[in-house]
């Protein structure tokens, strides 16, 4: 980014964060690229902002001040990745990356995570600042970098850890495990993972601990509201005889959910409750979900969590216990609170069993070495199918299980009531890195206004070429040939063909079917045999919407037609609208009729549906620079010579992306593109064919487009 403009450094930053929590977040994929492609993209927009910023604080002739600029500036951006939207998402922290090392984990007792990610980063602006810049700056600037990057890697082991020597528990974690083929039901309500822990808990009579500990989900209901399930806890709990911990989803008002500890006396009586106060977004509830019932994966949330409404410490044996659970230890500052009110040991209750095999447990695992050095607290980590997990105050893991083994995991755990810096002031440090970073970025551009350095005014390229792109095109249209893909149309085709027959004696129309059931196909043909201007292709079977068209579209160039118009077939777009269409053909190479021009409307879809396609629409013009509103809209006419450029070369999307992607090459080859308003309706019969998958790849494509446009790097002057 050293040297980029903030545009390039901004994609430099995309690109880094596509790829970086793409690989990350990967275990997410086993819910569909739905699922993991919008928190990725998410995340990476961060990274985008970092890397649109950084150009304006780096001084090449400057590198510590740039290197700790840098650091600061990347601690900032995290701290609030980790905080907005929703609540924030932690994981992928740089910080994280050195939870196994003894010299630099120390300084999170005092920072938080957020200091080991300022030193992970400064260390290596600092030695890309001394690498990049030739032999000389490396003779200058190279000593003292080195000495500020050993210092800043070792001077941290020297920061005194609190030791813990408060009265210990033995503890016992119940693994019951739950099989790989249950791993992905609503939060495991099953009461096959009650039993596996009911009948593991009963072997601790042999041996019994002073605390038991059952995973989050280990009881699939309420146990005081189940007459079954309770009086078997209490029987479990009764034989053993030790106050247990016990991971529950519990009812709430309105037919929502609590995600609950329950804390049982040895007698088998409830004693405390807490209740989980950060579920997680989109999979213990869905935020607006009266404008996102339209998505398919959400309903395998069909109710939502209830957050809790305090923290709530168990006392065991004169022991405080703060039991944050799951996703909730991902979050230092939440973790915090627990310790500030009073908690000396903390119990992680977590599921990870949707991760199967992936390394997703062990990095939450590795989430609570972060937490115990911060805190100065043994943590004990209970997960149903592993890895549980104990980590001492210095962050080291002194046990652990495997994954899906039915296991117990014991261990005699200290209490402390030592108090970290940390603990006292909570996330001081990545506000005030934040805040610095913040304004040493305004200072840096009243200095750029002061000296008149101010960048050029003009228009991007993209933009300048798009003006001359849309200088109108002389001559008119002689023949036109409207290609209508079908599959199930036959309640709409013989209306559609009338309207695009009554279009013009000009106009004519190529039905191309891909063997529907319904016999489409078959009624096509028999209007066929007495219109002349109406034809039938058939295809074997449902091949898919872009090779339906590009077939059309050759047919169409090899019969001689001037413009080819895309169209669909189910009414939803209106042939009665087909002759503005054709009309911009006579100025345009490619003419769209669009949704979201003046005079272009949309009727009966939700609002929330509508938002979602502008919003598509949006991020395809900001990130490929395509100065069309609508580069969605399936309702468009080609002349011959777009199409005869672009079938020059392969195709391989299909759908929105298939749309976006001839309307881009069309621009970017130099031809006009135009746009005229339409109205789209939702179709009155059958099904929208449009998937999950054709969202997907549209937003793929569209990103790896801009990504390839943005970090090309601009040719020389006369070059082009």
């Amino acid at each position: 980014m050293r040297g980029a403009s903030g545009r390039r450094g901004a994609l430099l930053g995309l690109a880094a964060g596509l790829l970086y929590y793409g690989v990350l977040l990967y275990w997410l994929l086993r819910f569909g690229v739905i699922a993991w492609f919008p928190l990725v993209l998410s995340q990476a927009a961060w990274l985008a902002l970092f890397g649109g910023l950084l150009p304006r604080l780096w001084r090449a002739d400057r590198p510590l001040r740039s290197a700790l600029l840098a650091a600061a500036l990347w601690t900032g951006v995290d701290w609030a990745r980790g905080s907005w939207p929703l609540g924030g998402f932690t994981w992928g922290g740089l910080g994280y990356t050195q939870h196994d090392n003894p010299f630099l984990l120390p300084l999170a007792s005092a920072t938080g995570a957020w200091g080991v990610t300022f030193v992970v980063v400064l260390v290596n602006a600092l030695l890309a600042g001394a690498l990049g810049g030739g032999a000389g700056a490396l003779r200058r600037s190279g000593p003292p970098a080195l000495a500020v990057a050993l210092a800043a890697s070792f001077l941290p082991a020297a920061i005194p850890l609190p030791s813990a020597s408060g009265p210990a528990l033995e503890v016992a974690v119940v693994q019951g495990n739950v099989p790989k083929e249950r791993a992905t039901d609503f939060y495991l309500r099953t009461r096959e993972v009650a039993r596996n822990h009911l009948s593991l808990h009963r072997e601790l009579a042999q041996a019994p601990p002073e605390l038991a500990i059952w995973p989050e989900n280990s009881l699939d209901v309420d146990p005081e509201q189940d007459p079954a399930l309770g009086g078997a806890v209490r029987e479990a709990v009764r034989a053993v005889g030790v106050p247990v911990l016990a991971g529950a989803i519990t009812e709430a008002p309105g037919g929502r959910f609590h995600n609950e500890v329950l804390l049982y006396a040895p007698s088998g009586q409830v004693l405390d409750r807490y209740a989980k106060i950060h579920p997680v977004p989109f999979g213990e509830y869905v935020p607006f979900r009266r404008f996102l019932g339209w998505v398919d994966e959400l309903r395998a949330v069909p109710r939502d969590i209830v957050p809790g409404e305090r923290l709530t410490l168990f006392e065991v044996d004169g022991v405080r216990i703060g039991t944050p659970i799951c996703f909730e230890n991902t979050f230092p500052d939440l973790f915090r609170r627990f310790v500030a009110r009073g908690a000396s040991l903390m119990v992680v209750a977590t599921n990870d069993s949707s991760y199967a095999d992936s390394p997703a447990s062990r990095e939450h695992v590795i989430m609570s070495e972060l937490r115990a050095v911060e805190t100065a607290r043994w943590v004990v980590q209970a997960a149903i199918s592993g890895e549980s997990a104990v980590v001492d105050p210095r962050g080291r893991v002194v046990a652990r299980t495997g994954l899906f083994q039915r296991a117990i995991l014991r261990a005699t755990v200290p209490s402390s009531q030592a108090r970290t810096l940390y603990v006292r002031l909570g996330d001081w440090f990545p506000w005030t890195a934040g805040v610095g970073a913040g304004l040493a970025v305004v200072a840096e551009a009243v200095a750029r206004r002061r000296r008149g350095s101010r960048e050029p005014a003009s228009p991007p390229p993209g933009e300048r070429r798009a003006a001359s792109r849309l200088a109108p095109v002389s001559g008119g249209a002689s023949r036109a040939l409207v290609v209508l893909p079908t599959y199930n149309e036959r309640d709409t085709v013989e209306e559609v063909l009338r309207g695009v027959l009554a279009a013009g004696p000009e106009v004519d129309a190529l039905v191309v079917d891909d063997g529907s059931p319904d016999g489409t196909g078959d009624l096509v043909a028999a209007l066929a045999a007495g219109e002349p201007r109406v034809r039938l292709l058939r295809r074997a079977g449902k091949l898919g919407l872009a090779s339906a068209y590009v077939e059309g579209f050759r047919r169409g160039l090899e019969e001689g037609y001037d413009v080819l118009v895309e169209m669909d077939a189910d009414l939803s777009h209106d042939p009665a609208e087909l002759p503005r269409l054709l009309d911009g053909a006579r100025r345009f190479d490619l003419t769209i009729g669009s949704r979201y021009v003046p005079g272009g409307s949309v009727t009966d879809w939700s609002r929330s549906r509508v938002a979602l396609s502008r919003a598509g629409n949006l991020y395809t013009r900001l990130l490929l620079g395509l100065p069309v509103t609508d580069a969605t809209s399936g309702f468009r006419a080609f002349r011959r010579r777009v199409l005869e450029r672009l079938l020059a070369e392969s195709i391989a999307t299909d759908g929105y992306a298939f749309q976006i992607e001839l309307a881009y090459r069309a621009w970017k080859a130099g031809f006009s593109v135009g746009e005229v308003p339409i109205t789209f309706r939702e179709r009155r019969f059958g099904r929208s064919k449009i998937s999950r998958r054709i969202v997907a790849e549209a937003l793929v494509r569209v990103t790896q487009w801009g990504l390839r446009q943005g970090l090309r790097r601009r040719p020389e002057p006369g070059a082009a």
